[in-house]
C-alpha cells in the first residue's frame, strides 16, 4: 500500500506522540516509580526531611529503600524584620514531585523569630507560600512543622521562646492545619515551657542509639540521625535526615 502525503503526515504526529510517551513513561520509571506500601515497624515509619541542601531528590531511589514519607523545607525567616522571609528554592520541585511519586509529606519552616510577633509574620509566609502552591490542609498527611533551635533566639529566657512557639503554631492550627514543633531534645528540656507547647506535635532531634529519644515528655517524630545514607536524597556529604514518626499516639521518652 503505498502510503500518500496525507498518510505520511499522520504517521509522523503518530511517531512523535508515541516518542513522547515513550520519553515520559522512560522518566517515570527512573524518578517516580510505583506507589509502594508504608512500612510500619513497630507501630512507627521512616520519614526523612529535606531542603535545598539535598539536591534533586529522586524519590523512586528513595521508594526503593521502602521509604515514602517526607517532610519538605517550605521556607525560612530571615534576620532582618522588615523582610519576610525567603521560600526554600526546591520546594517547588520537592513538592512537586513527590506528590507525583505518591510520597506522603509535611513541610518545616525554619524560624529566625526573636519575638512572637515576629514569630507571628512568620506564621504568615509559611501559610503564603502554602497558598501560593495551592496545598490545603487535606493535602498533607504530615505536620506544618516550626524549626526553632536557633542559639540566641533560644537564650531569650523558656517563656519568650515558648511564646514565640505558640505565636506561629497558633495560627498554622488557625488555618487548618496540624502543627508541630522542631527542636533538639536538649532545647526541648531546658528552653521550653512544656505546658505551653504540650497542644502541639513535637518533633525531637536527638542522636542516639537508644531506643528513644532522652526527653522527659511526649514526642510525635524522632530524628534520630542526620547521616543516613538514603540513595537519591543525600547531601552533597553523602548524608540524610531520617526520623521516626508514630503512627497511632504521641510516644513518652525517658
Amino acid at each position: 500500500m503505498k502510503l500518500t502525503k496525507r498518510n505520511k503526515k499522520e504517521l509522523k504526529k503518530i511517531t512523535v506522540v508515541l516518542a513522547l510517551i515513550g520519553a515520559v513513561f522512560l522518566w517515570a520509571a527512573r524518578n517516580i516509580g510505583l506507589p509502594i506500601k508504608t512500612n510500619v515497624k513497630q507501630g512507627r515509619i521512616q520519614v526523612i526531611d529535606v531542603s535545598s541542601y539535598n539536591g534533586k531528590v529522586n524519590w523512586k531511589k528513595v521508594k526503593d529503600q521502602k521509604i515514602n514519607h517526607a517532610m519538605l523545607k517550605i521556607g525560612s525567616g530571615i534576620r532582618q524584620p522588615k523582610r519576610k522571609g525567603k521560600e526554600d528554592p526546591l520546594f517547588a520541585a520537592n513538592y512537586r514531585n513527590a506528590s507525583y511519586a505518591a510520597i506522603h509529606t509535611g513541610v518545616y519552616y525554619y524560624s529566625y523569630a526573636a519575638t512572637k510577633e515576629e514569630a507571628g509574620k512568620e506564621a504568615e509566609h509559611c501559610l503564603s507560600l502554602l497558598k501560593k502552591h495551592g496545598i490545603q490542609p487535606d493535602d498533607l498527611d504530615l505536620p506544618v512543622a516550626f524549626d526553632i533551635e536557633e542559639r540566641d533566639v533560644l537564650n531569650t529566657g523558656k517563656e519568650n521562646v515558648s511564646e514565640i512557639t505558640a505565636a506561629f503554631c497558633d495560627k498554622i492550627k488557625k488555618a487548618g492545619y496540624t502543627p508541630m514543633v522542631y527542636s533538639s531534645a536538649s532545647a526541648l528540656k531546658n528552653h521550653f515551657i512544656y505546658d505551653k507547647i504540650k497542644n502541639y506535635e513535637i518533633w525531637v532531634a536527638h542522636y542516639t542509639d537508644a531506643s528513644s529519644p532522652a526527653i522527659p515528655f511526649e514526642y510525635r517524630m524522632w530524628q534520630y540521625t542526620s547521616s543516613a545514607s538514603i540513595e537519591g536524597a543525600n547531601t552533597k556529604s553523602g548524608r540524610c535526615d531520617v526520623n521516626y514518626y508514630l503512627m497511632k499516639e504521641r510516644n513518652k521518652g525517658i
